[in-house]
């Protein structure tokens, strides 16, 4: 059996029951999904490598999911249970009105992918703006060392690890990162990449024996 392990995004709605009339035609910055917990295991045998699930998503304003609302059933409520304790887990970054953040519905219709788990050993820089991340690319390209930089640069809680993830799911993450993971030789980094409203830089590192 094939573990669940991301929903693909085919449309997004947003729902304006956190925000005012005045709100729902301008001004609005959409979230982004960041983080994506894997889903579990489906219960039933796979006859199909697809499910298209539709969702109501309440999408805080740190970025936290707090409320989920199943559309239509996968065909097994236990799993549609399951899998509603999963996704309150991943994470977005905040929806903005006219630059701060706000709570906001999302309707998400969505597939759900069945496929294995695919594991890198990585290291992050985190950074603010485009800019930044462009500025750590150019001096990785000149050779300074990628811990060097995460001390410096890095905004992201793993800058005290020297940036280390450890081994990383990388289904938990968005299809343009995953993408630019999955193109990784050992030892070498990714170009600067949008990943919520922020920017990140991957290091693929050798897996200890």
């Amino acid at each position: 059996m094939k573990p669940l392990l991301l929903f693909v995004p085919l449309t997004l709605a947003v729902l304006f029951a956190a925000c005012s009339s005045s709100q729902q035609s301008t001004g609005i910055s959409l979230p982004a999904l960041v983080y994506q917990e894997p889903l579990p295991p489906f219960p039933r045998p796979i006859t199909t490598p697809t499910l298209r699930i539709a969702l109501q998503i309440h999408v805080c304003k740190d970025g936290s999911v707090d409320e989920v609302r199943f559309l239509n059933s996968s065909g097994s409520t236990l799993w549609d249970s399951a899998a509603t304790l999963s996704i309150r887990l991943w994470k977005y970054s905040p929806a903005r009105y006219e630059g701060k953040p706000i709570n906001i519905w999302l309707h998400q219709t969505a597939i759900v992918a069945f496929s294995e788990p695919q594991y890198l050993l990585l290291a992050e820089i985190l950074c603010s703006t485009a800019e930044q991340a462009d500025t750590v690319y150019s001096l990785l390209e000149q050779g300074i060392e990628f811990s060097e930089l995460v001390s410096k640069y890095s905004i992201a809680s793993s800058h005290t690890a020297q940036g280390l993830l450890g081994s990383v799911n990388i289904q938990i993450y968005p299809a343009h990162v995953k993408k630019a993971l999955t193109k990784l030789g050992l030892g070498q980094w990714t170009k600067p990449i949008s990943y919520g409203d922020r920017y990140i830089i991957f290091k693929r590192l050798k897996e200890l024996r």
